[in-house]
């Protein structure tokens, strides 16, 4: 089967889709299902444009709007996941997946579904450490810090993907699995993207969650975007028993722009016998059933259940709780066509409000929550938020820590632009450091706090041995050696280009260049200063905002 790959759409739905029609003309091919791996922007009308993490001057209507409007029909089945410039809340309404348009089909946070007997899966959105504990408590309207958590990937989207114990064709990330540069040509890639060095030598370039998936899952094909450049790598996994290592061939793709490698055609093989057409994933729906109970809407941290703290910790499921659902579905896991526009599609004549929606409940979730006996997030964030509205914080204040593992919350900057716009700041209000003299500031105890006694000193002592042991620690940031794509030296991997052999790409990447502001540049007295990292994403760049 014709599968095309594309990295960031941004929107750009009638370019991409008329490169493919392009490309069935020269080749005489027929492409039947297009996988986008993620920055969709599925954006209806000009609310949602005020839910998307970009500033006002790159918030663009495109050409979405046309196809769930029914306006134009996309040509062939597209499915893709979130990356981390969406309208958020309408990706909201389809937690567990969903039509956004007729054909265009969404993963949801996380979802696996089956194409010609295909099994695609995915993980929608980017790692910020500071988050991936958290439950999804964000809810629109959006302040600036919810409008950037809300694309935060969580450890439950993850936790529930290694419960698949099944083979997986395919899988798609946004951000690239930490350390898959080291199976690949680095130095082809630095050639293009320089300032990726000093996180490459650090293994820090990427996401621990996608890496640990990736180990977990060794599906044949994984594809992602996000860093606007083409890279092709070939990963050994470690072989199990007597049986041959498996392999994954990883492909990212650049952004929807002329001469650029955005769009590639695999052949991938299919069942013959199965037809073409969308249909739930048995193993994936038992594993939101079973795992049901973990999911949540609050700000807390928590854990996902361990072998070591937990009495339950394996929820892969069994061939009768895969049966249970089939028999919940009586038979047909086809996605059905339910697609239903739930708010008024872009009218170029209103004049814009300005003004964020409220979540909207949409049928399809709450359609399949019912048939698997599961809550429906959105019902849940609405219920929570009426009844009480300070159970969700929708201000944070707190400070949002710089993540050392993966200091670009956004896709990389393809010009050199230290002069970039505020407005464009993931790090929320995060401003430069002035050194303080220590003799100016003398801490005093208060005298309204009472002291601790000694057993509840070390009670708080227990609590925290127990909170930093191995046991129940599952912090994500570990060093070079933690990675088992590094190969402790800079002889390159010989990955293929996959283009040279079974698929078709269009265009040519421009040369691409750039540079990051350091952390630690000091101000001339020796004092280090902390600049305010602007969001170098893929806006900054010379020929066009997309």
């Amino acid at each position: 089967m014709k599968v095309a790959v594309e990295g960031c759409a941004h929107g750009a739905l009638e370019e991409i889709y008329g490169t493919l029609q392009y490309l069935e003309q020269q080749e005489g091919i027929k492409v039947e299902l297009l996988l986008c791996c993620g920055d969709f922007q599925a954006v209806r009308n000009a609310d949602d444009l005020e839910c998307m993490a970009v500033p006002k001057k790159f918030r663009f209507m495109e050409s979405f709007h046309k196809y769930y409007s029914g306006e134009k029909k996309a040509p062939c089945l597209t499915i893709f996941i979130g990356g981390n410039h969406e309208a958020s809340n309408y990706l909201a309404e389809l937690p567990y997946g969903g039509w956004v348009a007729p054909n265009i089909y969404y993963l949801g946070y996380a979802g696996v579904v089956n194409v010609g007997g295909i099994r695609i899966g995915g993980v929608s959105g980017i790692y910020k450490s500071h988050d991936y504990r958290k439950g999804h408590y964000e809810v629109p309207p959006y302040n600036e810090n919810n409008k950037r958590s809300a694309y935060h990937i969580r450890s439950l989207e993850v936790f529930r993907m290694k419960q698949l114990k099944r083979p997986v064709d395919v899988m798609m990330s946004h951000d690239w699995p930490r350390g898959v540069y080291h199976c690949g040509d680095k130095q082809k890639l630095l050639a293009k993207k320089y300032f990726f060095k000093n996180e490459i030598e650090t293994n820090t370039l990427g996401s621990p969650p996608a890496e640990e998936l990736l180990r977990a899952l060794k599906p044949t094909y994984w594809f992602s975007g996000h860093l606007h450049c083409k890279f092709a790598a070939v990963i050994e996994h470690e072989k199990e028993g007597q049986e041959t290592p498996k392999v994954t061939k990883f492909l990212a793709l650049d952004k929807c722009l002329p001469r650029r490698d955005f769009l590639q055609v695999i052949d991938i093989p299919r069942n013959e016998f199965e037809p073409l057409e969308l249909h739930y994933d048995a193993e994936w729906l038992a594993v939101l059933q079973g795992t049901n109970h973990l999911f949540s809407t609050s700000k807390v941290q928590m854990n996902m259940p361990s072998q070591f703290t937990d009495d339950r910790w394996d929820y892969s499921v069994s061939a009768e709780e895969m049966e249970g659902i089939r028999k919940a579905f009586n038979g047909d896991l086809k996605v059905p066509s339910n697609f239903v526009p739930t708010v008024p599609t872009f009218d170029p004549t209103q004049q814009p409000k300005g003004i964020q929606p409220n979540l909207t409940i949409n049928p399809q979730t709450t359609q399949l929550c019912a048939k698997l006996g599961i809550t429906d997030p959105c019902k849940k964030l609405l219920k929570i938020a009426d009844g009480n509205p300070d159970e969700i914080c929708l201000e944070d204040d707190e400070e949002e820590e710089e993540d050392a593992h993966n200091p670009e919350e956004i896709s990389i900057s393809d010009v050199d632009d230290d002069n970039g716009d505020d407005d464009d700041d993931d790090s929320a209000g995060e401003e430069a450091i002035v050194p303080v003299d220590p003799s100016l500031t003398k801490a005093t105890p208060s005298q309204e706090e009472p002291s601790l006694s000694d057993e509840e000193a070390e009670l708080i002592k227990e609590m925290y041995r127990i909170r930093s042991s191995p046991a129940t620690s599952q912090d994500d940031s570990s060093d070079i050696l933690t990675s088992p794509f590094h190969t402790g030296s800079e002889t390159e991997s010989a990955a293929p280009d996959l283009s040279d052999s079974d698929s078709l790409h269009h265009g040519k990447t421009d040369s691409d260049s750039g540079k990051r502001s350091s952390e630690n540049d000091t101000d001339g007295s020796g004092s280090k200063k902390k600049f305010k990292r602007r969001n170098q994403a893929m806006y900054e760049d010379t020929e066009e905002s997309c």
